[in-house]
């Protein structure tokens, strides 16, 4: 056997003897003191090894093992070859006369394992509903315990005609749901996709269903049927945060099935895994924890202490974590088999990066739950999104609330201001005196103040508020403002439409929840809240973050309690943290991403009964809608999906201090170290004053930091790297003569000089880093987070005023009218589908195309919500808003097309003309129509107009239902000029779309 083989043979071993498996050649072999895996020889391969697999003094699997670059594929097909062979040759008969039903194959690096009882009965028959060509198998982590195989054998003898999981999930979708009662029918379409992906062995299925509309419900509905229809093992539900757990504790414990008369955790027990617990006992079927508890587990890294995960997690995922990211590595009290389901909460956040290895460990089916999947989402899901429920559709049934947009704008929040050096003043006397400007500067980490003269005048712009300086009157004035307004222009008073009488007016600030941008920037906020709301106290307005003293109780007593009006937070409530009674969010900060933004605005749309709103604002009627109170223009600028030159949380993504370590050694770094590098630093040049600066820079050998950020990030552009290595590929072409292919792409060209250890460019750029005093000052200013407090600027010219249905309809026909310009030639084949008169149908998957290239759902367009947008915009004038359907869309797009001439036709007036036309051309042809047969032209006129369609079985509905249907009109226009299905092809071609 070569070197490699004999690797991978010990590597197969030490995998069987981690998991509990006692291996031993064929003479030693005793099958009494437990699990044995029996070594023993290929028959026709010398460079492979069999191991045979008695569990419970039955040989019930088989493992096939070769050297390290042999496809572990290939060797589960020797496996698989082998089985019966062996089976029949052993002394001992095989378990129940099966040919070893659970078979492995590996090269000591990689596991493939396949179960066949996944498509046939314990007696060896195909199952009925097995798919075409047996059982699939899959990479798993390490082999399974004995303890599982034993399991596994005993769920066989109990379902001999399902003998496997995955042979169960095939029936499980015949069972039938839970009562419409338990379930809203979006949830119910959600568990349907879920099982029926389940019942095709889809590995991952991502359910996107909107914010407030019973995700976690849902999945407790779902793993109810797994663990009771199923028999699954165990489903673990893995959150981000402690008190999304606590969430999802509360819901899985409060569950009652319908039909039975004990609570769902009776019947299945719950463990909620916090503090220092991470083992499991048999009986434990429904776990929650911490996706960073399991990777601490999983890696080696010491557990967070109880309560703590959100602290050390919470702010990018990065954990605080400064240190490669360790591998995750075989953990005995938690196998790769201990679930069969995990169920990721929040999965557009908590499924990459350094936590992604966590769910690649698991042998287990993964369902991801979110409102707002990113492209990251879908691609780790396979694109397999079961279930979709947005949250229009959820304001349309009444599940959410719909929101309202008031924005408050200052003279410093849109312009920034000037920090003078200087202030002068005239006495009495008129003395004309100047004084220097003394500032407060704050540290971040620790709060500490000190007081610094302005040495020169210090403008800042409007995005470095919050980030470099904060200003306190620009906080002062957003909130008097908010106050101002709130009973009268936010929530005013509910009038008499006609005598406009006052019938209902407020006095008790409605549950707010302002978004700041800091932690520094929360406390501001806080202080100014309770000065402008006459002194309040504490209770009233609260900062809620991870840094803040008992946030979980904090969250608690802001849902609960009627003396918590106002909750002032960063990320902690940002998602998830369902809080019904909130009516009003407050952004004091700006947000960019489309989906975190998503999730912000989701905390507010949750329905709740009135008399439970009551309980915690007693001036409150009903819930009805919340406002969004924009005081940075987040709801005015575009959303992106965009990744951060620094990826943090990502095993990509090293700390700035590792980062200085490898440039101290001399080592050229990679591109993605190189640019991320060059991202840490001109963040940390940011936030830099000119003092702090000059002391970096005094060790950079007279150059600028910026210039140095410069340096790394054209050094590490990919693109610099390919051209240069084309040319010198042209210029080795030429020297070596015309049979030389030039052009060629290098070898290693897909990763250009991945190391960079050839590339003197990159050297070049990265080695003033060499220096050690340079990384000591760029270490300590990192360590210096502080913000100016800008006490002197006055901030004004505020505009205050309510989003209108106007404005936002303006919003959304230019950007309607942009993508078709942006998506010209396409919507030019649209023109010429609607020019040639093509079906419906024709038309339809033309628009569907066009739609399809728009990135879901961050421009959540539907004809619905377009319709309405033209209509408020007064395009379609005195039309009706809502209901709209395709006829109404189809006229905003022929307006667009420029084919109903310059002024908005109506779809109704576009076929009752094209109607006309077609009855002169009849009356041409010397074709006429009784009256009952007119009668009859004009109800299918109105079903075109109706639905852009007409078809036989449409006769059978609605008006033409009443009139007769099918059968009448088939009696009403025989022996005539038209045969009566082909006149309904006739005019469906005519008058539809």
């Amino acid at each position: 056997m070569s070197s490699s083989g004999m690797q991978a043979h010990d590597k197969v071993e030490a995998a069987l003897l981690e998991v509990g498996w006692r291996v031993c050649a064929p003479r030693e072999r005793d099958l009494k003191p437990g699990a044995v895996a029996v070594r023993t020889s290929h028959p026709e391969r010398s460079d492979v090894s069999l191991y045979l697999l008695y569990a419970e003094r039955d040989l019930t699997g088989i493992v096939a093992a070769g050297p390290r670059e042999a496809d572990p594929r290939d060797l589960l097909a020797e496996a698989d070859h082998l089985a019966g062979p062996l089976a029949e040759q052993h002394p001992k008969p095989a378990w129940r006369g099966r040919p070893m039903p659970f078979r492995y194959g590996t090269n000591g690096y990689v596991w493939r394992f396949r179960n066949v009882f996944d498509t046939e009965r314990l007696d060896g028959t195909v199952a009925a509903d097995a798919p075409t060509g047996g059982s699939r198998s899959r990479i798993v982590f390490a082999p399974a315990r004995p303890g599982t195989v034993a399991r596994w054998k005993r769920e066989a003898l109990r379902f001999p005609d399902a003998p496997s999981l995955r042979a169960r999930l095939r029936r499980l979708r015949t069972i039938p749901r839970d009562p419409k009662r338990q379930l809203r029918p979006a949830q119910r379409r959600a568990i349907k996709g879920l099982e029926d992906s389940l019942a095709v062995d889809d590995p991952r299925a991502l359910i996107q269903m909107a914010t407030g509309a019973g995700k976690t419900y849902t999945v407790v509905q779902a793993s109810h049927r797994l663990l009771k229809h199923a028999d699954a093992h165990r489903v673990l539900f893995l959150v981000d945060r402690n008190n999304l757990g606590d969430q999802a504790f509360r819901e899985y414990h409060d569950f009652v099935p319908a039909g039975s008369q004990l609570p769902l955790h009776q019947e299945f027990p719950l463990k909620h895994l916090s503090g220092g617990r991470t083992s499991l006992a048999d009986s434990d079927k429904i776990v929650i924890t911490t996706i960073q508890r399991l990777w601490c587990k999983l890696s080696g890294q010491p557990l967070p202490e109880q309560g703590s995960d959100d602290v050390k997690y919470e702010a990018g995922g990065t954990g605080g974590l400064d240190t490669p990211v360790p591998q995750i590595q075989y953990s005995a009290e938690l196998p790769p088999e201990s679930f069969d389901f995990i169920v990721v909460d929040e999965c557009h956040r908590s499924i990459y990066g350094r936590w992604r290895p966590v769910l690649e460990y698991f042998d287990a089916k993964v369902v991801g739950l979110t409102a707002t999947p990113i492209g990251p989402t879908f691609a780790f899901f396979d694109d397999n999104l079961v279930s979709q429920y947005t949250n229009e559709e959820a304001v349309a049934d009444k599940v959410n609330v719909d929101y309202d947009v008031y924005r408050i704008s200052t003279l410093i929040t849109r312009e920034g201001s000037l920090i003078p050096a200087t202030t002068t003043t005239v006495d009495a006397d008129g003395v004309v005196e100047q004084t220097n400007n003394v500032l407060a500067h704050v540290d971040r980490m620790t709060r500490a103040q000190f007081w610094k003269q302005q040495e020169e005048d210090d403008p800042y712009t409007a995005t470095e508020l919050n980030a470099r300086v904060e200003s306190t009157s620009q906080i002062r004035t957003i909130i008097q403002t908010f106050r101002s307004k709130l009973f009268t222009e936010i929530f005013p008073p509910l009038r008499d439409p006609e005598t406009k009488e006052i019938l209902h007016e407020r006095s008790i600030v409605p549950k707010t929840l302002i978004f700041a941008a800091n932690d520094r920037h929360a406390d501001a906020i806080v202080e100014e809240v309770q000065r402008s709301w006459g002194g309040a106290g504490e209770g009233f307005c609260k900062k809620i973050t991870s840094k803040a003293s008992r946030p979980e109780k904090a969250i608690r007593d802001f849902r609960n309690t009627p003396e918590a009006r106002i909750a002032v937070t960063v990320d902690m409530i940002a998602t998830g943290t369902d809080i019904p009674a909130l009516e009003c969010l407050v952004f004091m900060r700006d947000i960019r991403t489309w989906s975190y933004f998503e999730q912000m605005k989701g905390r507010g749309a949750r329905t709740i009964k009135p008399g439970d709103l009551r309980r915690v604002t007693e001036d409150a009627l009903c819930k009805d809608r919340f406002v969004i109170v924009d005081t940075v223009d987040v709801t005015g600028h575009e959303m992106v999906d965009a990744r951060p030159m620094v990826r943090d949380g990502q095993s990509d993504a090293p700390s700035l201090e590792r980062l200085l370590k490898e440039c101290a050694k001399g080592r050229s770094l990679g591109l993605r170290d190189a640019m991320t590098l060059a991202g840490r630093l001109s963040r940390l040049g940011q936030r830099l004053d000119a003092e702090q600066l000059a002391r970096i820079e005094g060790h950079t050998g007279g150059r600028k930091l910026t210039e140095l950020v410069t340096d790394l990030v054209l050094a590490a552009d990919p693109d610099r790297l390919a051209q240069e290595s084309l040319h010198a590929v042209a210029e080795r072409g030429a020297s070596l003569g015309p049979s030389v292919d030039a052009t060629a792409r290098p070898e290693g060209m897909d990763n250009p000089s991945p190391a960079g250890m050839d590339d003197p460019v990159l050297a070049k750029a990265v080695s003033p880093f060499e220096r050690e005093a340079l990384r000591e000052a760029l270490l300590d200013a990192a360590r210096q987070g502080w913000v100016k407090i800008d006490h002197l600027s006055q901030d004004g010219d505020v505009i205050a005023e309510g989003v209108t249905d106007i404005m936002r309809a303006e919003r959304t026909v230019q950007d309607w009218r942009a993508y078709m310009a942006e998506q010209r030639d396409r919507f030019t084949d649209l023109r010429v589908a609607f020019r040639e008169r093509k079906p419906l149908s024709e038309v339809r998957q033309h628009i569907e195309e066009v739609l399809a290239l728009v990135t879901p759902p961050q421009r959540p367009w539907t004809k619905e919500k377009i319709w309405k947008a033209y209509v408020d915009f007064g395009v379609a004038r005195g039309k009706r808003r809502r209901g709209a359907g395709w006829p109404e869309f189809l006229s905003v797009l022929r307006f667009e097309l420029g084919l109903d001439g310059k002024e908005f036709r109506p779809y109704r007036d576009t076929v009752e003309g094209r109607f006309r036309e077609w009855l002169a051309r009849q009356e041409t042809a010397g074709v006429t129509f009784t009256e009952e047969q007119q009668k009859w032209l004009r109800l299918i006129a109105g079903v075109v107009a109706n639905s852009a369609t007409v078809s036989v079985e449409a006769l059978d509905q609605g008006p033409c239902r009443d009139a007769g249907g099918w059968k009448k009109f088939a009696t009403a226009f025989g022996g005539g000029a038209w045969m009566p299905d082909v006149l309904v092809d006739e005019l469906d071609r005519e008058l539809g779309a």
